[in-house]
This record gives structure tokens, sequence and C-alpha cells, in this order.
């Protein structure tokens, strides 16, 4: 059910924070950095909620909380503090708040929350802090830390031993798949295959990449990276690691580590291939939004949604940047390179880019999947396999195997 809330926080990057998880699960959402700004955007239009921090500039959460209690009597508000307490808690409920978060908490408790009040169930009064979460800050590790403390333990571990981890490349038989495919498509076409849904445990998946027989996926909402194997019936989770206060954008695999994107912290991070996936290193992101990462056996890759641009990486210990291109999708939610070409997929639009691999990595063709634009989920991950495409949309528990013949040619370039 999409609820209309104003979110009041002098932090931007909380206001960001809450913004991206509230907006990914369905609800619109305006922001105010104080209370003078939020009581003004109340008066100029209907909410049907209200997140409140407690400590802000001017007027605090307390005193905004009368006023709109004298103003909008039936809004429901959620009062948001890193400084809770039993008495404070107390104090907001009994002045007629609806709920109250403590500061660190998960992003379950904040859609869950929220989720009930616009239903119209009451929670229970919290009496302490959250779980782990990634909506405050946390205490960092420098980037040359050579471990992150008290990470905690995976969700999952099951033994047996891990497959080998490597850039996956498909090779001449997709350059094959792909030249007779495009001799018998027309400009545009309707031709399709037959993909097939596969079932996941989770239903924001944000990266997925293969490794041998086992794919890697992340997912936003439960802060995790799973490894999975695919059975009967969709993937069994082999192992998960769970990384708290993240928000996971993009994931790339290589023999000795594995990378991951956070577009909220604007950073890669190079982690080990153990069951906690220890931090070993954090990089600035060359963009202001990494929203994507690959390695392809001897490079890394990454892409930039703020930027518009994707970036070659030397996979050293600064990640040099050794060539930048303009991304032709405004939303690049992944890339993918083999042999022969580039691929690069748009969350928003959900079409597939084919490139050149040259110096301006020049898009020769783009691709759509028709099935993939029914509903409103925006397509979320991609990857490639044998001349298949992997495809998953956040907000569905599940990933399409699409056959690269089921692609429909929206345009081809006369280069």
């Amino acid at each position: 059910m999409m609820a209309r809330i104003l979110v009041v926080d002098d932090e931007a990057d909380m206001r960001l924070a809450l913004s991206n998880v509230l907006t990914r699960n369905g609800h619109k959402v305006q922001e105010a950095p104080e209370g003078e700004t939020a009581l003004a955007t109340l008066a100029k239009g209907a909410f049907d909620l209200m997140l409140l921090d407690m400590r802000l500039p001017g007027m605090d959460g307390i005193q905004i909380l009368k006023r709109v209690r004298q103003n909008h009597p039936d809004l429901p508000v959620i009062m948001v503090t890193g400084y809770g307490s039993v008495d404070s808690a107390i104090e907001v409920m009994r002045l007629g708040a609806s709920h109250y978060l403590a500061k660190p908490f998960s992003n379950k408790e904040l859609v869950d929350s929220v989720d009930r009040i616009v239903q119209g169930r009451r929670l229970p009064v919290p009496v302490g802090g959250g779980a782990p979460a990634a909506l405050a800050p946390d205490e960092r590790p420098a980037p040359d830390s050579p471990a992150e403390p008290n990470l905690p333990a995976p969700v999952l571990s099951l033994p047996g031993p891990a497959a080998p981890v490597s850039g996956v490349s498909v090779g001449w038989g997709l350059a094959l798949a792909v030249g007779v495919v495009l001799l018998a498509w027309p400009l545009v076409s309707s031709l399709r295959g037959r993909g097939r849904d596969h079932a996941l445990t989770y239903s924001h998946p944000t990266a997925i990449a293969w490794a041998g027989d086992r794919l890697w996926s992340t997912d936003w909402f439960s802060q995790s990276v799973y490894e999975m194997q695919l059975e009967r019936g969709g993937f069994k989770i082999v192992r998960a690691a769970a990384l708290p206060q993240s928000h996971l954008s993009g994931l790339a695999l290589t023999k000795e580590a594995v990378y991951v994107a956070d577009d909220w912290r604007r950073e890669i991070q190079r982690r080990k291939l153990d069951a906690h996936l220890t931090l070993e290193r954090v990089i600035k992101s060359p963009g202001a939004k990494p929203s994507s990462l690959y390695f392809d056996g001897r490079f890394l890759w990454s892409a930039d949604a703020a930027q518009g641009r994707i970036y070659q990486h030397e996979p050293d210990d600064a990640l040099t940047v050794v060539a930048t291109y303009p991304s032709p999708a405004k939303a690049p939610v992944a890339i993918y390179k083999d042999d022969s070409y580039f691929w690069s997929a748009d969350g928003d639009t959900r079409l597939i880019y084919r490139h050149r691999l040259d110096s301006k990595l020049t898009v020769l063709a783009t691709y759509e999947w028709p099935d993939v634009n029914e509903g409103s989920q925006p397509l979320s991950c991609f990857t490639m396999r044998d001349g298949v495409a992997w495809l998953g949309r956040d907000g569905l528990s599940r990933l399409l195997e699409a056959p690269l013949p089921g692609f429909a040619v929206r345009r081809v370039s006369p280069n």
C-alpha cells in the first residue's frame, strides 16, 4: 500500500537513506531538513505519515510533534532518534507519536513499522535500540585497515567446498550466437524465446555474478551477500554473509577476493573470500553513486548512476582508473564483459545494451525482453552465462533465465 511520507531530518545522508528504503518499497517521499520547512510542507499538502527526527536545529522533535498534533491531529508520526531511551519513548508516545525508532535500526524494522501504521495496525513501544542497520553512520576502519572488527557471523554457513571464483567469459560461442541472431533479426523484432523463472529466498537483488556453477548475489534490503546453487524449483543458499550498515549496489568476484559497491557510502570495498567476507580495503568510488561492478579476469569495471559513466580499473590497492566511458543507461544497474563485447543494463528502461570493445564502448545494439516490461518493478541486476542472460527485478523473489533469441532488438547501430 503506497503512502505519502514526509521525512524530517537535518542530516542529508540520513534523509537520503530513509527515502531510498521507502521509495524502493513503493512509497512517495518528500524531505525537510528542519521544523519550519516541515510544518510549511505539511500545510501545503496531504501526507499519510511523518518520520520525525528527535534532535533538529531550531525546534526539536518534541516541539514539532506538539505543533503537528495541534494542526494535523490525525497524522501518524514515527519519532526517530540516535539518543533513544525508555523515558523519551514514553514522552513522545504520551504526546501522540504513533511509534518510536531508536538508531541504529534495520531496513526491515523501518519498512515493517511504516507498513503496519499505514495499514492501521498498532505497534508496541520500543524500549531500546534496534538491530544494526544501514541507516546510521558507523565506526569504520581506516581504508588500509587489515580487518573489520566485530563483523557478525554469516546468516547461514553450510559445509562443503566453495566453487572456484574467477571472471566468467562466454567467448567465441556467444559471439557466434549473437552474430547468427543479428543476421536473422530485423530492426524491430517480436521474436521471443522461452524464459524460465527461478525462485529466490529474498526479493531485492542488486547484483548477480556466476562463479563456476555457483551464483553470487547481493540484496540491498537484507544487507547480505549470498552464494547459491541452482536446484529444481529455485536457488538454494550455500552460504550468506551479512554486511550490516551497508547498501549493496554492485558485486564482482576474483580468485582472491570479492568486491562490493555501496552507493550510500560512495565506495568500493575489497573483502576476503572467507566466511564473513572480512573487509580488507575501502576505496572511494570515482563517481558519486557506484551502481555496478564486474571483473573480467584482468580489469575491474564499475558503473556510476550519478555521473553516467563506466570506469575501467586496475585491480590494485587504489583501483586506479585507466579509462572512462559514457554510459548509454541513465540508471546503469549492471555491466558485463566477454571476449567480444561489453554489455550494460538500464534499471529504469529495462533495456540491455551491447557495446563494441573500442575507445568509446560504442553501442552496437539495444535489446529488451518483452516480459520484463510487465509490472512496475525496475530491472535491478543482469549478467550472462553461456549465451543466456539472467535478469532480476527489485521487489520480485525470482531471477529470469532468458536465452538471447528471446530478446527483441530495439535498435541496431549503422556502425
